[in-house]
């Protein structure tokens, strides 16, 4: 059971889902997984200003911090959930659905969180999807882009006048910035062929190791400048996307 609810949780970890966006993002609907990007960066922002707000401290054997709403719960809720909100396939939303409930039930049974955190995050999660249906239906995508980006800019500033900002803050700050503003710089191009698509991972994987690389190099100290390689990430992947388009022609296959 261990075993089960340890592997359940890494679909959770931002290091497998940002693989997940990326291979989503080229292989299946662009649109589908950078938005649900954008929802999950946001919530990572949102939801230490939650726990600062409402202050319900972690089990002792955790170590000091602060517990409602789950953040693993929160920030997988809105991103599986958007997914389940927007795709068609019957099959794929009951395995969404699954998956969020084992996270649940993972959480719970590895004592990182109670009922009351995992439930309170998922609540938060359906108010925050039918609050972003009900604002794109009247305003559309790109207004609400626009104001992702500005109420985060502003949660930010709180959270950096009341609390020490923690890594994971700035990177989701940054890719949800670079996310946004990708979304609305760049046109979306579509990929027809596998080989347009497998350009586009390979240019993707290059520009993201470059960027490490880079920073790597300057090896800057501080999180808020550490983490704005994650600014660049999105830009790369729709920028690769878009290159690989243009490979009309090419047919590795």
């Amino acid at each position: 059971m261990d075993f089960f609810a340890n592997s359940c949780l890494k679909f959770g970890h931002i290091t497998l889902i940002l693989p997940i966006i990326v291979i989503g993002m080229i292989f299946h609907r662009r649109d589908l997984y950078a938005k649900a990007a954008c929802f999950l960066f946001w919530v990572m922002i949102f939801n230490t200003l939650l726990k600062l707000l409402f202050k319900v401290p972690l089990f002792p054997h955790l170590g000091p911090g602060y517990a409602f709403p789950s953040g693993h719960m929160h920030a997988s809720s809105v991103f599986y959930g958007y997914m389940i909100y927007k795709i068609d396939n019957k099959f794929a939303k009951i395995l969404l659905t699954l998956l969020l409930c084992s996270m649940g039930f993972s959480l719970v049974h590895c004592h990182f969180h109670d009922w009351i955190d995992v439930l309170g995050a998922v609540g938060f999660s359906v108010a925050e999807i039918f609050l972003y249906h009900v604002l794109t239906s009247h305003f559309g995508d790109k207004v609400v882009g626009i104001f992702s980006i500005i109420s985060s800019i502003f949660v930010i500033a709180v959270l950096n006048i009341v609390y020490k900002i923690e890594p994971h803050v700035w990177l989701a700050f940054y890719a949800m910035i670079g996310m946004e503003l990708s979304l609305l710089l760049i046109k979306e191009t579509k990929l027809k062929t596998i080989s347009e698509k497998l350009i586009a991972l390979l240019l993707s994987v290059f520009g993201i190791a470059v960027v490490y690389v880079v920073f790597k190099y300057l090896s800057f100290k501080m999180p808020y400048l550490s983490e704005m390689r994650f600014i660049f990430l999105p830009l790369i992947i729709i920028s690769s996307i878009n290159v690989a388009a243009n490979f009309r022609k090419v047919n590795f296959i």
